[in-house]
């Protein structure tokens, strides 16, 4: 049984791979941690309230009713019956939601009839917050409730509902063939002046850490959304993830989803260090329709928005890789010579190897000077195919290249 410190310790390093470690021994872990967010201390207790989060997910695993069972618990705590002792339970069934939405987000709507309590609001509207990030779709019925929030003259749940508005937005600006089918999460033009200029600083628990921010920033918060889906490339079945900004499409990766997600979370605190991550296809819908087309040989060319971040000698080849025709190749050197990249091919192939929009920002279609088709952050199997989609190589060259 891990001791009061050990698990102090485990919150300071958010080490939820230990904490998996103790539940498998011991399930009484989560006693300790609903005893840890009795008071609000700062990181320590944030960190705790996400543990909780963490750990029903490792219980769900096992059992699908523990997660049901666990936020029922929390839910009667809080009555009369129970002598009301589930403090803080608000954050703590929020973080509970996140971490199990598909058997958990049916009390999205007992999460958010919390917010007629004065002193559980707040911890509700952070929870509804997080769970717009990861299942918009049991936040999109709930703007009744949250609206009122707009106007409290109080920073924090003022910019608590700023914050859950901005992520249920589309930019339809950049993404007009959804204006129709968007959500009507808007405001009058009076509040939304107001909220533009709204300089009360706030402190929200976001992506492991307590993190500072101006309401007007929350309102006006750059939103990535993120989708996977699966698709063919000739006979390969793989994942492909997207992800787009106001401005355009900014990832597309074809890894495992875990891995890819990871990946952008990490891309994402370095170049839109102030963007919130949101799971949305909408937005993504598009990129994945004409990704579709490519990949039957329907399409050529793609005529996406894109939102390219990176440093000016990346910006300088991934433009080299767009010049790069359909059906066509180039070497490292090929795009070293046409940046005049002092350092060479092995630059090149770094910024190649960086570049965050596969496929639409062509980097398959750079091999090695002799031929050889050479590392490929999809895998070789997908840069092959892609090539011979595309009737940049021949089958039996690509054979040969296998052997």
């Amino acid at each position: 049984m891990p001791t009061k410190r050990d698990v102090e310790r485990v919150l300071e390093n958010r080490d939820w791979k230990q904490l998996g470690v103790w539940v498998e021994e011991n399930r009484n872990v989560y006693g300790q941690l609903m005893a840890r967010i009795y008071v609000k201390d700062g990181i320590i207790f944030w960190r705790a309230v996400e543990a909780l989060g963490v750990v029903t997910h490792y219980f769900e695993q096992e059992k699908r009713n523990n997660a049901l069972e666990l936020v029922r618990r929390y839910f009667w705590m809080l009555t009369e019956e129970s002598g009301g002792t589930a403090w803080n339970a608000s954050e703590a069934i929020g973080s509970i939601l996140v971490h199990c939405p598909k058997t958990c987000g049916h009390f999205n709507w007992m999460l958010s009839g919390l917010l007629e309590d004065e002193s559980l609001c707040d911890g509700a509207l952070w929870g509804l917050g997080q769970l717009a990030q990861v299942a918009p779709h049991l936040v999109e019925p709930l703007e009744e409730r949250i609206r009122p929030f707009l106007e409290s003259e109080k920073p924090l749940p003022r910019g608590l509902a700023a914050l859950i508005y901005a992520l249920m937005r589309i930019p339809h600006d950049h993404f007009p063939i959804y204006r129709e089918a968007g959500p009507k999460w808007t405001v009058p033009i009076d509040l939304d002046t107001r909220l533009r200029n709204d300089q009360n600083l706030i402190e929200i628990y976001q992506d492991g850490d307590l993190k500072s921010y101006h309401v007007q920033e929350l309102w006006q918060a750059e939103t990535i959304a993120f989708w996977t889906e699966q698709v063919a490339i000739q006979d390969l079945e793989v994942e492909v993830t997207v992800a787009s900004t106001s401005v355009g499409l900014c990832w597309l990766g074809l890894g495992s989803p875990v891995e890819e997600e990871l990946s952008l979370r990490i891309w994402a605190a370095r170049w839109l260090p102030k963007g919130f991550l949101i799971r949305k296809r909408e937005r993504n819908s598009e990129t994945i329709r004409q990704l579709q087309e490519y990949l039957v040989g329907k399409r050529k060319e793609f005529t996406i928005p894109l939102h390219r971040l990176g440093t000016p000698f990346q910006l300088q080849v991934w433009e080299e890789l767009l010049s790069i025709p359909y059906g066509e190749t180039r070497s490292y050197s090929d795009i070293a010579t046409k940046v005049g990249s002092l350092k060479g091919q092995r630059a090149v192939g770094m910024a190649n190897h960086n570049n965050p929009i596969g496929v639409i920002v062509p980097c398959h279609r750079v091999i090695g000077k002799s031929g050889n088709l050479t590392g490929y952050a999809g895998g070789l199997d997908i840069k092959r195919r892609l090539l011979e989609l595309e009737g940049a190589i021949s089958l039996e060259l690509s054979e040969k290249i296998e052997k």
